[in-house]
C-alpha cells in the first residue's frame, strides 16, 4: 500500500457522504497541527474520499497544498459504499478503559499540556474519578499500580489520607487540583 502526495484541490468530498463531520474539524486540525498529517486520506481512482473527509475539511482549513493520500483502485462502487459506512461505525463499538486513560494522562500531563482530542471537562472528569476506592471484586488488572484502594491501604495514616483527600475533591473538577491531590497522596504513600 503506497502512500503518496496529491494536491487538496484534485480530491473530492464524496457528495452523499452519510457522516457528519463539522463537529470534528476542530480536533482534527489541532491533530494535524500538533502531530503532522499522520493518517492519509483514502480515496479511490478518481480521488473521491473513502475515506478522510474531517481530515480533507481540517486540511483545506490549514490551507495545504498537498496530503498524503492512499489510492485504493480494488472496490466495486458498492463496496466502497459500504467501505465509507464500515469505517466511520466501526470506530463507535469501541470504549475507554477510563482506568488506563486515567493513568496515560497523569503521565502525559505530568510534563506539559498536550493535545489528545479529549477537551478539558473530560478530562477533568477523567482525572476526578474516584482515586481508587472500588471494592476487592471491581480490583482486576486494569487497575493502575498507582492507585491505591482503601481495601489495601497499609495504615490508619494512610486510611486518614484517603479520607482527607476525597473530602478535598468534593465536586471539583480541576484537573491540577486533582493532580495536586494525587501528588500530595502519592507521595505521603511512598515515604
Amino acid at each position: 500500500m503506497d502512500i503518496e502526495d496529491i494536491a487538496l484541490s484534485e480530491i473530492k468530498p464524496y457528495v452523499n457522504n452519510p457522516r457528519k463531520n463539522k463537529k470534528g474539524i476542530a480536533a482534527v486540525k489541532r491533530s494535524i497541527e500538533s502531530f503532522g498529517f499522520a493518517q492519509p486520506i483514502i480515496v479511490n481512482g478518481e480521488h473521491v474520499i473513502l475515506c478522510g473527509h474531517t481530515r480533507y475539511e481540517a486540511a483545506k482549513e490549514l490551507n495545504l497544498a498537498t496530503v498524503p493520500v492512499i489510492v485504493k483502485t480494488d472496490l466495486t462502487p458498492q463496496q466502497e459504499k459500504a467501505y465509507r459506512i464500515a469505517d466511520n461505525r466501526v470506530t463507535q463499538e469501541t470504549d475507554w478503559d477510563k482506568w488506563k486513560l486515567r493513568s496515560e494522562f497523569n503521565e502525559l500531563f505530568s510534563d506539559g499540556d498536550y493535545f489528545t482530542g479529549f477537551t478539558q471537562e473530560e478530562v477533568s472528569d477523567i482525572m476526578a474519578m474516584d482515586l481508587g476506592f472500588r471494592n476487592a471484586g471491581e480490583m482486576d488488572a486494569e487497575m493502575p499500580s498507582r492507585i491505591y484502594p482503601r481495601e489495601i491501604a497499609c495504615d490508619e495514616e494512610q486510611d486518614a489520607l484517603f479520607e482527607r483527600v476525597q473530602s478535598l475533591m468534593g465536586k471539583k473538577k480541576d484537573v491540577d487540583v486533582v493532580m495536586e491531590l494525587c501528588g500530595m497522596f502519592l507521595s505521603t504513600k511512598s515515604e
